[in-house]
């Protein structure tokens, strides 16, 4: 079983256990898909199956066996993301197998978030928000970018520090930081402006 795998009702790995923020403007979440005390991953049906890519010469690049996912996704989905998006090395065990996993990883992380920063009202806001990007995601009502699959929940879930690197903001400081450990503070998108001149020839 990979570290950090889902289970009903778990929270996630917090880090450094952070405190939620005082916030009194912070957000109220009322429920539109999912349903109160239900599970969203109990609202879909699971199955297992194997996953491949294979390239123009019809070798196989990737292959796993057992990948939990909901019934309803096709082939094609499996494969993505049990491809690009799982995490951990399967030759030791520890490779995410299941859909429930990934989506977990990413949501629980990102609600935490949210009201660890006082964006959100209350943990029970909190718990609503989580519910419902959950029902989003296992539905395929939306999808992040990959760098989210990638990278989010790898250190508050699993536990994994990742390499020093990147900057982020602290807000404490009041300025950009060097972080210590790249996947509490990761990388989630890709594709930056680095620059826009003021013309209309660009």
């Amino acid at each position: 079983m990979a570290t950090g795998s889902y289970t009903s009702g778990q929270a996630a790995h917090r880090g450094d256990q952070v405190a939620p923020r005082e916030c009194q403007d912070g957000l109220t979440i009322q429920r539109h898909f999912s349903t109160e005390g239900v599970d969203p991953f109990d609202q879909v049906g699971w199955e297992k199956r194997s996953a491949s890519i294979r390239d123009d010469k019809g070798e196989v690049i990737f292959e796993q066996a057992d990948v939990e996912v909901p019934s309803d996704w096709s082939q094609l989905a499996t494969n993505v993301v049990a491809s690009k998006y799982f995490y951990g090395d399967s030759s030791k065990g520890q490779r995410e197998g299941s859909v429930r996993d990934l989506i977990h990883r990413v949501t629980r992380t990102i609600a935490d978030w949210a009201r660890e920063d006082g964006t959100l009202a209350s943990d029970a806001d909190a718990e609503t928000f989580y519910d419902e990007l959950t029902w989003l995601c296992v539905n395929q009502y939306g999808a992040f970018n990959s760098p989210v699959w990638f990278n989010v929940g790898l250190y508050h879930h699993n536990g994994v520090p990742g390499s020093r690197g990147c900057f982020h903001w602290d807000r404490d400081a009041g300025r950009p930081v060097r972080t210590e450990r790249g996947y509490e503070h990761p990388q989630a998108s890709a594709c930056f402006i680095q620059s826009v001149d003021d013309t209309m020839e660009d």
